[in-house]
């Protein structure tokens, strides 16, 4: 769970899981950030367990379509919706984030 998290957080801040550490770490020593409640990790767990299994989800329909394009054939209607749905529940989920992690500064 913790992995997951320092991942997407990492991801988020386009650094290295390594790097985001050092960098939160000093943030915070510096004072510069303040440590969330524990209630609070709880959602921003919660919502980086979402992300990540919405990213698979969206990694393998997008395999799928690949497959189905190297045949030859168009990526199916239904199988683009989904697509568009998955790019739209990880727009969601990112703003969630977000959303978050302002409100607790």
């Amino acid at each position: 769970m913790e992995y997951a998290t320092l991942m997407t957080a990492s991801a988020g801040a386009d650094l290295s899981p390594g790097a985001y550490a050092a960098s939160a770490a000093l943030a915070v020593a510096r004072e510069e950030v303040h440590p969330a409640p524990v209630d609070e990790k709880a959602r921003l767990r919660t919502l980086a367990e979402a992300r990540v299994a919405v990213n698979r989800i969206g990694n393998n329909l997008n395999q799928i379509a690949h497959v189905l394009n190297a045949e030859g054939e168009e990526t199916p209607e239904r199988l683009a919706a989904v697509l568009e749905r998955v790019e739209k529940a990880v727009r969601s989920l990112d703003a969630a984030t977000v959303a978050v992690m302002e409100g607790r500064a």
